[in-house]
């Protein structure tokens, strides 16, 4: 009896769990409403990296880390004592050209007088010879006279079209040198704020060495990263919190400006030569709606309401 009860409650239990089992109902997952993105603060339009259009040695900085500067202002000389002399140099060649052709012009108008007295000697000698009253011999003298003049005139003009051809060039030449001058004064392209200054007096720069970092006065933004995973669910205008990383309170809001085209390799803050996992990220800008006194560069976490 007691072998036939156990084995009663044993099918009942059997039989029970068979049909919780039945009951169990699949559980339906839901798409994630946010995307979570490393990123960074930056200006609008990124950080300059100004290079040196020459080389040469540092002879004075103007700036210093963190100097707020105009478009134009001087940031760097390198030594221009070479290419003051090339100028100087310049400047006496056209000067001296320029004399030149005031010497050629003036003695062109004295043989300009020349000729024209030569022209009334020939001409009244040719009514002398219709009238008899000098032979042909003078004549023809006169007229070789005034053709050899001619001809000097017409040697002057070409001298003087010559000279005003180097005059041209030399004056070419000196705008060239003119802009190698200026170009050792390296200025600033935009108003903004100087992030970083490589060189120190004395030293040597390479031609297109950068000098500077400059950050543009422009509002910041954060350039973030998000998973290929919801890449098709990003769109421009959605709202984003922005946090500090390593923070779970929020220190800005913000809103989606641009979203890039494609899938990229991870670029801002990517991992280590053996993360093997091989994860592209598409790239997006965001609005910072308040001051929250971010600092260039600092990285933090993007949380992106999706839709």
């Amino acid at each position: 009896m007691k072998k036939l009860c156990i084995g009663f409650f044993s099918i009942l239990l059997f039989v029970a769990c068979g049909n919780k089992k039945e009951n169990t109902a699949p559980v339906e997952v839901k798409p994630a409403n946010v995307a979570v993105g490393i990123g960074k603060i930056t200006p609008q339009g990124g950080v300059s990296n100004l290079a040196s259009p020459v080389a040469g040695i540092v002879a004075e900085i103007g700036v210093t880390t963190g100097t707020k500067v105009k478009s134009g202002d001087l940031l760097l000389t390198i030594d221009n004592t070479d290419a003051s002399l090339a100028l100087s140099e310049i400047n006496s060649r056209l000067s001296t050209q320029q004399k030149s052709i005031q010497s050629a012009k003036l003695l062109k108008e004295q043989g300009l007088i020349r000729l024209q007295e030569k022209e009334r000697k020939l001409n009244d000698a040719r009514e002398l010879l219709a009238a008899g009253a000098v032979t042909g011999e003078s004549v023809r003298t006169l007229q070789n006279d005034y053709d050899l003049e001619k001809q000097s005139q017409e040697k002057l003009q070409n001298d003087i079209l010559l000279q005003e051809a180097q005059l041209r060039e030399i004056a070419s030449l000196k705008s060239m040198r003119a802009e190698d001058l200026n170009r050792t004064s390296l200025r600033a392209p935009m108003d903004g704020i100087v992030l970083d200054v490589l060189p120190k007096k004395g030293e040597a720069i390479n031609r297109y060495e950068t000098y500077v970092v400059l950050a543009p006065d422009a509002p910041l933004i954060v350039q973030a990263e998000i998973d290929e995973m919801f890449s098709n669910r990003l769109a421009l205008g959605q709202s984003c919190e922005i946090r500090i990383s390593g923070n779970a309170q929020p220190v800005a809001q913000g809103k989606i400006l641009s979203i890039s085209p494609d899938l990229k390799k991870k670029s801002l803050f990517s991992d280590s030569g053996q993360d093997l996992q091989d994860r592209r990220i598409r790239e997006i800008e965001i609005s910072i709606d308040n001051d929250a006194n971010l600092l260039i560069d600092t990285k933090v976490e993007c949380i992106v309401q999706l839709n």
